[in-house]
Parts: structure tokens; C-alpha cells; sequence
């Protein structure tokens, strides 16, 4: 569904992304993971085709984004952290706007359940400026699956949520994974123990790892429990003490 090949960019002298290479199949759930300024979102952003790299190829579907933008972005969407709104329009008006703007057809009942599934119902006649940072981020999940992708981009979704609402969205990520939805996700820290099919574990602009939980563990020689926190923390430490770090 995805492949990203030796991927670029730099914001001025800083590298945010060197050499990113991976791919990701349909009906995979991989997490995303990094430090604060790890380039998370940017290659996100730029898989997204919101943001041009300065070198590599992104290929959706096996053709290459920069050709093909307008048939990628029917394929995929992505939900930033901090999800952008129109004031003058309310809940229900920005769900209307998206299935038109994607010449969706009998998406009305589908936008209700969306709403109703994400406790959002009695809020869809306001406006997201009025809406708490959670409720934002859920209002952009429904836009995003209103549109059923193949490719499902999340940037932090489970950092405005609280933890009932982390642990159901967990849950819908599985559904969508096994329906065959190709899922690519950032975040600090997971809400529940069941782990990914795969990690992407970055630092610095830099891929550390890539692999199912078991196997980073392998890798970084991680004791106990392949947990997130100390899969992350072994490969940024060995990255510490590569030669090449210096």
C-alpha cells in the first residue's frame, strides 16, 4: 500500500528526515514511534503529500505520489495532531463539506453512526472552536473515516484523548486492520499492552528500527517484556553510542 524509499528533508540547516526507507502492506497497524522532534509528523506530512521531501519517493499503491497526488489523496487520509477547522462552519457542515468534496454517496446514515460511535451526536450542530482538544481530534477521525481510506495517517491520536476514549480507539484500529485498512500511526506512548504488528522507531530525522516487537528485542537486546518505552529507550541508546552519532 505504502513504500517510502531513502526519504529527505530538512527544515534549513537541520535535518528532520535522513534516508527514510520502509514500506507498510495493507491490513498492517504499525506505530510510528520517537522522541520529541524524532521528524515523526513530517513524514507523515509528507506521505501525506502535505509537505514536498527534498529527496526520495513515496509510492502509494505502487505509483509515485509526486505523479500521481490527486488518485493518492482518494486513498489516503491523514488526522494531525491538532486537527484545522472553519469557524464558520459547524460539525455537521464540515462532515457535509467532506462527502461532497469526495462525491461520497449515501453517507448520511454512515456520518451518523461516525458521530454517534465517537459520543460526538449531541455536538454536531456546534462548532469545533467550542470543542474541547479531544473532541477535535474525534470530529477529525470521523471525517477521516467517513471517507473509508485505504491508508489511515494518525499524528498523536491518543495524546488529546483520555484513556477510555484511547483504549476504544485502539480497539476500532484493530477493526480497521482487519478489514484490510493499511494504518500508520506516531505516538509517545500506546494505551493499551497489545502491541502493533510493527514498530518504526526513529530518532533524530533517523530510522532506529523497524520490526515486529519481538524482533527490535532481538535487536537492541531488550530483557522482559518488549514494551514501547523500552524498545524506544535501548534503540535511542545504542544510537547514543554509535561512532556515526558523533
Amino acid at each position: 500500500m505504502l513504500r517510502v524509499a531513502k526519504l529527505r528533508y530538512a527544515y534549513g540547516p537541520a535535518q528532520a528526515l535522513n534516508d527514510i526507507s520502509f514500506a507498510l502492506d495493507p491490513g498492517e497497524l504499525v506505530v510510528l514511534a520517537g522522541r520529541n522532534g524524532a521528524g515523526k509528523s513530517t513524514l507523515l506530512r509528507c506521505i501525506a503529500g502535505w509537505t514536498r521531501p527534498a529527496q526520495g519517493d513515496i509510492l502509494i499503491s505502487g505509483k509515485p505520489l509526486r505523479d500521481n497526488e490527486r488518485q493518492a489523496r482518494q486513498a489516503m487520509m491523514l488526522v494531525p495532531d491538532t486537527p484545522v477547522f472553519y469557524d464558520q462552519l459547524t460539525a455537521w457542515e464540515h462532515i457535509t463539506f467532506v462527502a461532497r468534496a469526495y462525491r461520497l454517496d449515501g453517507w448520511e446514515a454512515q456520518a451518523g453512526q461516525l458521530l454517534e460511535h465517537f459520543a460526538l451526536s449531541a455536538q454536531r450542530d456546534y462548532y469545533p472552536f467550542t470543542f474541547s482538544r479531544g473532541m477535535q481530534y474525534k470530529l477529525g477521525l470521523c471525517l477521516a473515516l467517513l471517507v473509508e481510506p485505504s491508508l489511515l495517517l494518525l499524528d498523536e491520536p491518543f495524546g488529546p484523548l483520555e484513556p477510555l476514549s484511547s483504549e476504544q480507539l485502539w480497539h476500532d484500529l484493530e477493526i480497521y486492520r482487519d478489514a484490510g485498512i493499511a494504518i500508520l500511526l506516531s505516538c509517545h506512548q500506546l494505551p493499551t499492552e497489545a502491541p502493533p504488528d510493527r514498530y518504526l522507531l526513529m530518532d533524530q530525522g533517523t530510522l532506529l528500527g523497524d520490526g515486529t516487537p519481538r524482533r527490535l528485542a532481538e535487536q537492541f537486546e531488550v530483557r522482559g517484556e518488549p514494551t514501547l518505552d523500552r524498545l524506544l529507550h535501548a534503540a535511542v541508546m545504542e544510537q547514543m553510542r554509535s561512532p556515526l552519532a558523533h
